[in-house]
């Protein structure tokens, strides 16, 4: 069974979901459901943000400080 559930936005969020929703071919509240359910999901981080991974590129001018950075905040290495 169904329910509502009512949900207040100001218009530039609405006008965002509708774009979205219009974009994947969805109705906004079948859009809202699928964002709810995938925030509410008990995946692990790793299944989460899984297609992320190598996406970080440190080959700029720069990226040793970005990279020693985050060697140094990462306390599993």
């Amino acid at each position: 069974m169904n329910t509502t559930l009512t949900v207040r936005t100001d218009r530039t969020m609405r006008e965002a979901l509708e774009e979205r929703a219009r974009a994947q071919g969805l109705t906004v509240s079948e859009l809202v459901r699928r964002l709810l359910a995938e925030a509410i999901s008990d995946r692990p981080l790793a299944q989460r943000a899984g297609h992320l991974k190598g996406r970080l590129d440190l080959s700029e001018p720069g990226a040793d400080a970005w990279r020693n950075r985050l060697r140094e905040r990462n306390w599993r290495t």
